[in-house]
């Protein structure tokens, strides 16, 4: 059965808020293909279409052992004055630094990676293996997700998901890190209501920041951090190319209380192919 996806009410600082209830897949389990995990992940697919990934254990748990690191990385590149992060732009086209009101964002995309045609800024110089194995990893947990949705929808050979997905063909495939703090009053929060783009989307962030639609309530209900877990959503193209029997969630960035604090996410997104 669909799992429901507001579950209880929480009280923070005397606030009460509405917490999603979400499915915990577990990778391992996943990565072998276990029926009922798999029929799990079909079913957090189709609805809402958001769950967490359990990575604490092999084959994901060096990416848990990574994140850390990573997210030290993402806070000493966006502590980089404007004009140092400004020299990673690249006007018109996808990857490098973007400068957004009170936030930013690098991205690296997945092509150059694995092609070694993609110039860290500076910073990174000494960061560079663990950023390539952290990005492989999550790009092969995400491969592993599409391959599963495959077979348990039964698809035949012609028709799988990877088929749209293969190494060594043009994509926007990325690793993003993202700077997002909280704004000091809750109500200047601006409204980023979407839903995402590519395949599927595989984000870590430590902090409250995100908010679901219930697909069928409409209600939003805000989705907590689980250490340990990567939290994954359906997006657009996967809903696409599944027919519509697979759920692209609209979401949003939020937060709970007033107050500023610094906020990451790393977010790991898969992208189908790029046309010929």
């Amino acid at each position: 059965m669909p799992h429901s996806t507001v579950a209880h009410n929480v009280t923070i600082d005397g606030r009460q808020v509405d917490v999603a209830s979400l499915e915990t897949i577990d990778f391992g389990r996943l990565a072998t293909k276990e029926p009922a995990e798999v029929e799990k992940l079909l079913n957090a697919s189709k609805m809402p279409g958001f769950f967490y990934l359990d990575l604490q254990s092999e084959p994901g748990k060096q990416i848990v052992t990574d994140l850390p690191d990573v997210y030290a990385l993402a806070e000493q590149y966006f502590d980089q004055p404007l004009e140092i992060k400004m020299k990673d732009f690249r006007a018109g086209q996808d990857g490098g630094f973007k400068a957004a009101e009170h936030a930013g964002a690098f991205e690296m995309l997945r092509d150059e990676t694995t092609q070694g045609k993609h110039v860290l800024p500076k910073i990174f110089d000494d960061s560079a293996t663990l950023l390539d194995r952290f990005s492989s990893l999550c790009h092969s947990v995400n491969q592993t997700m599409l391959s599963c949705l495959s077979d348990a929808l039964r698809l035949d050979d012609g028709s799988r998901f990877e088929n749209n997905h293969r190494d060594g063909k043009p994509s926007d495939s990325s690793l993003k890190l993202i700077y997002e703090p909280t704004r000091v009053k809750l109500a200047d929060n601006p409204d980023t209501t979407h839903t995402d783009g590519g395949t599927l989307t595989l984000l870590f962030c430590e902090q409250w920041g995100v908010m679901l639609e219930h697909p069928e309530t409409k209600t939003w209900a805000y989705i907590e951090p689980k250490p340990g877990c990567a939290l994954i959503n359906v997006a657009d193209s996967l809903q696409s190319l599944s027919g519509n029997k697979l759920h692209s969630c609209r979401h949003r960035v939020a937060q709970l209380l007033d107050g500023f604090q610094k906020r990451y996410f790393v977010v790991a997104f898969l992208r189908p192919e790029k046309p010929v």
